[in-house]
């Protein structure tokens, strides 16, 4: 008695139980999940915004390098502030934050 209710529950809510197990599968097991897709939007975000970072540098060091082509004074300056280098008679004193 017992088996046959359980067995007229299961053909009764047989699609709303199918969808049910659909979810669960496309929602958290398998390669393509919405928590792994949700993951890697993620790191696709912080990769774009490393990126852009590393554009920001390679500008500025293009410039510099740019700089150091067109301008003598330039090497000074760089070889001063870069790799605290010094002419003559000065002393370099070195303060970091």
């Amino acid at each position: 008695m017992k088996h046959n209710v359980v067995k007229q529950l299961l053909l009764k809510y047989r699609y709303i139980i199918a969808f049910a197990v659909f979810a669960i599968v496309i929602g958290f097991v398998g390669d393509h999940s919405l928590i792994k897709r949700y993951a890697q939007k993620q790191e696709i975000a912080e990769l774009k915004e490393q990126i852009q970072e590393e554009i920001e540098e390679y500008n500025k060091d293009k410039k510099s390098l740019e700089q150091l082509k067109s301008s003598p004074d330039a090497v000074k300056r760089i070889a001063h502030e870069k790799y605290y280098m010094k002419s003559g008679d000065e002393d370099v004193f070195v303060i970091e934050d």
